[in-house]
């Protein structure tokens, strides 16, 4: 019996190590040229987060003290709340609208790193579930690839996009 509870210990020890040394990997993940689009609803109304290392969208992750690298990160937030219907475009009869709820620049604690984060409330008068959902981030040429993560009601889709338009079914 204490054999068996010594080997439970070893084992369930070892598990929560590498879950910890996991998660801890994941929270450090700062890929340039890389971004994650999260969008989830709930019927009607849903919320989106973009999160890119500011590199990706801006060309730095400096803060922006320069006039040159604060009228780039103007311009980039601009992009951001007038553009977002044209890089994530729900169909036309669902009448969505996305309303920003916060966009900016956030530097890492302790580090030279900074992401660009940009969230949005959703509503539309329909469920896009069954639906189709389209991406468009060209304009940000140093973007390689943006991880979506898509949650609406029971439906869990994933998806790489790399640099170009791609059209989602959302079933």
């Amino acid at each position: 019996m204490k054999f068996y509870i010594f080997i439970m210990s070893v084992l369930l020890g070892s598990l929560l190590t590498f879950s910890a040394e996991h998660e801890h990997r994941q929270h450090e993940a700062h890929v340039h040229g890389g971004a994650k689009l999260s969008i989830a609803f709930d019927n009607t109304k849903g919320e989106i987060e973009f999160r890119a290392a500011a590199e990706g969208v801006l060309g730095f992750e400096h803060q922006a003290k320069s006039k040159e690298d604060k009228i780039k990160l103007a311009k980039t937030i601009s992009v951001f709340e007038k553009e977002i219907t044209q890089m994530v475009k729900f169909e036309k009869q669902l009448a969505c609208e996305i309303r920003k709820k916060e966009i900016n620049m956030k530097m890492e604690k302790g580090s030279h790193h900074s992401d660009f984060i940009a969230t949005y409330n959703v509503e539309c008068n329909k469920n896009p579930q069954g639906t189709k959902l389209d991406f468009d981030f060209t304009q940000f040429n140093k973007l390689n690839d943006i991880d979506v993560v898509i949650l609406i009601g029971d439906l869990q889709k994933s998806i790489e996009l790399k640099k170009a338009p791609v059209s989602i079914e959302l079933k």
